[in-house]
Parts: C-alpha cells; sequence; structure tokens
C-alpha cells in the first residue's frame, strides 16, 4: 500500500475522543467528542472541555441521534446517513468561554463585595443593583418574553427606555418608531380582517372606527365626539376628526356589508344605493350646519377641548361597503364616476382601507431596511 493510499484513509479517519470524565454523568459517559482539523487545546483525553456537558446535553434533548464536531471554523447542522452533524468552531468554543468568565468574575465580585458590606459595614456599602453582564438582554428579551413580562419588568422597561431612546441617534430612535407602528399596523390588519368575516352590528363598527381612525387613517391628530353646541333646531355629526393643519372632517359609519351601488336595468348604468344616498345627503346636511354655526364651533372646541381652530367647510368622510362587491368593470367605473362627481365628500370603502394599511406597512418595512448613519 503505498504511502499517498495511507495518507488518504488516515484523513478519512474520523478523530474523537471519548467522554469518560465523572463530570459527564452516566447517561453521556462512553459518547464520542469528534474534531476536524487540529484537535482543540481544551479536550482533555477524557473528553472534558468547557461546556461539553450542556452541548451534548442540549443535542440530545433536540435529536435522536447526533455527532457533535469541534471544527477549527466552520458552524453548521446537517444530515448525513440519517445523522445529525453538528459542527462548533473553535472561535465559538471561545465566545462561550469568554461569556462565561465575564459572568463569573463579575458574580464573584458581587459575592465579595455584599459579603464584605455584611461583615464591615463601615468599610464597605453593599451594592442594590444586581451586576449585569452585555449580552444576556440580546438572549431574553424577545416577543416570546413579552406575555410573561411581570408589572416590576414593565415598570423598569418603561423607567429606561426614554433614556435609551434618547441617547441614540435621530434614524435610530425613527426605527424603533417603525418597527413599533409596523408591529400594532399588522395586529390592526389582522383584527380587521377577522372582524370583516363575521356580521358586525353597525354600532359595533362606529364604536371600532371610532377607536382605531387615528392609526387607520393616517393625517389626523384628535378624534372629536358629538359637538354638543346648543343651537336649536340644529344637528350635528355624532363622530368629527381634526387634521394635522387643524381643519375639521366628518365621518359617517356604516357596516361593510352595505351595498354601494344599484343598477337601472333600462340603461344599463348604476347609481348609488339607497343607504348610500341616505348617508351622503346626511353628511352634506352635517357639513352645512357645521359651516353655518363655525364661530360659535369654534369658541365650542377652545373652551371644551383647548383647541385654537377656525372652523371651514369641512369634508365628509362615508366609509361603507367593499369594493370586491363590484361585479364588472362598468359597475367599478361607475361607483369612480359617482364617488369623483360627489363635493367635498368621500366614499371609502373597508377594504380600500385595508389596503391603505398594508401600503404603509410596505413603506415602514423599506424603511426599517435603510441602513442607519452615525452622523445623524
Amino acid at each position: 500500500m503505498s504511502k499517498k493510499t495511507i495518507a488518504k484513509r488516515k484523513a478519512k479517519t474520523a478523530k474523537y475522543v471519548i467522554a469518560r470524565n465523572n463530570a459527564y454523568g452516566n447517561k453521556l459517559k462512553g459518547t464520542k467528542i469528534y474534531f476536524e482539523g487540529k484537535r482543540p487545546s481544551g479536550l482533555k483525553d477524557d473528553g472534558m472541555i468547557s461546556f461539553g456537558k450542556h452541548i451534548l446535553e442540549l443535542l440530545g434533548r433536540k435529536y435522536d441521534r447526533f455527532r457533535w464536531i469541534i471544527t477549527e471554523e466552520t458552524d453548521s447542522i446537517t444530515t448525513e446517513r440519517g445523522i445529525v452533524r453538528v459542527r462548533t468552531s473553535h472561535d465559538t468554543l471561545s465566545r462561550l468561554n469568554k461569556r462565561w468568565y465575564g459572568i463569573s468574575r463579575d458574580m464573584k465580585t458581587d459575592i465579595v463585595g455584599n459579603s464584605f458590606a455584611s461583615q464591615f459595614p463601615t468599610d464597605f456599602q453593599k451594592s442594590d443593583s444586581a451586576v449585569y453582564v452585555p449580552g444576556i438582554l440580546a438572549n431574553l428579551l424577545t416577543k416570546e418574553v413579552l406575555p410573561r413580562l411581570s408589572s416590576d419588568d414593565k415598570d423598569a422597561l418603561r423607567a429606561i427606555l426614554p433614556d435609551f431612546i434618547s441617547s441614540e441617534s435621530v434614524a435610530s430612535v425613527n426605527l424603533l418608531k417603525a418597527e413599533a407602528q409596523i408591529q400594532s399596523l399588522k395586529d390592526l390588519v389582522t383584527d380587521m380582517e377577522r372582524a370583516l368575516l363575521e356580521n358586525k352590528s353597525e354600532s359595533w363598527w362606529q364604536t371600532y372606527i371610532k377607536s382605531k381612525i387615528l392609526i387607520i387613517q393616517q393625517g389626523y391628530i384628535k378624534a372629536l365626539d358629538k359637538l354638543n353646541v346648543a343651537v336649536v333646531e340644529t344637528k350635528y355629526p355624532d363622530f368629527s376628526l381634526l387634521t394635522h393643519d387643524s381643519y375639521l372632517d366628518i365621518l359617517e359609519i356604516k357596516r361593510p356589508s352595505t351595498p354601494l351601488l344599484k343598477k337601472d336595468e333600462s340603461r344599463g348604468n348604476y347609481f348609488w344605493d339607497s343607504e348610500i344616498s341616505k348617508a351622503i345627503i346626511q353628511v352634506e346636511n352635517y357639513i352645512e350646519n357645521v359651516s353655518k354655526q363655525g364661530p360659535q364651533i369654534t369658541v365650542y372646541l377652545r373652551d371644551r377641548h383647548k383647541l385654537n381652530i377656525q372652523v371651514l367647510r369641512p369634508r365628509g368622510i362615508i366609509i361603507a361597503g367593499n369594493r370586491n362587491t363590484l361585479a364588472g368593470q362598468k359597475e367599478k367605473d361607475d361607483f369612480r364616476l359617482l364617488s369623483h362627481s360627489l363635493k367635498n365628500i368621500v366614499v371609502l370603502t373597508y377594504d380600500e382601507l385595508l389596503t391603505r394599511l398594508r401600503n404603509y406597512i410596505e413603506v415602514l418595512e423599506e424603511f426599517r431596511t435603510m441602513p442607519i448613519s452615525g452622523n445623524d
């Protein structure tokens, strides 16, 4: 047999040590710890190596058949011939060791300091805060842990967040806001989709939209309940919105199942369904009344809500129906023509609301992927 063939066979032969140290316990004794390339300096003949027992226990709980292989550079998990091969690099083991050294050192320092403070209170002061080791929060603070936070945990987060945010760059703060908005908007989309599948009443949708409108419709800064201005024989809307530039909009809310159009069979055209027609007339009356009583409403908003605005002719928004109920192109075209013919009134469908929310989520997600400059 040639020397070259012998060398190849040696290269193919798996290198390992067998765990014989009593620290592994009876269950792990006899387990082979493999290595590729250079043997780790910390791997003893009896299998002892830092974190070896913990890694083998973790893999044993996860896989029925596995090999733990220590490598010079590779971190990977592959399955070959029904055996899961978990490769861990020297660098990964080194990081584990450094982290454990930092934890144990700080814990020992803390124990010694508090012990001396108890024995010699006049010379040493007891530490009131626990030792924090960098990296712990990165492992603990995940979405899965949120439901398990205690009231004390939440109070601690609220107390520290303002200082953390103020210490970050403007871009980082905006990114945090985007992350929070994305999650809340996604939750809202899911919630609305579920509600649209159920036969909710008109009063339910009125309450729901009123509570969510500042999130659903970007650009509004305040929602106002019924304008109880004492003017005889004058009707005011139940719900109004204040725009970012201090104008009033009037909101009329109907059900998602409200029909939008009816067909004129004799001419083949479509016209507003009776429910939408009634809503349009109602909103027009509201707009007229609010416009006429602008000065009184201005005083009312100033005294009741501390809002210093001038009330001009408001815009009306009717939320009703779904565009996906419009069957053919002719019906869709007529809906567009009828909508554009309205003066100061917009008919907004529920599926259009959802589309706007999804589009805004996409904008925020695109912003989230943009690189953050450190010189804001």
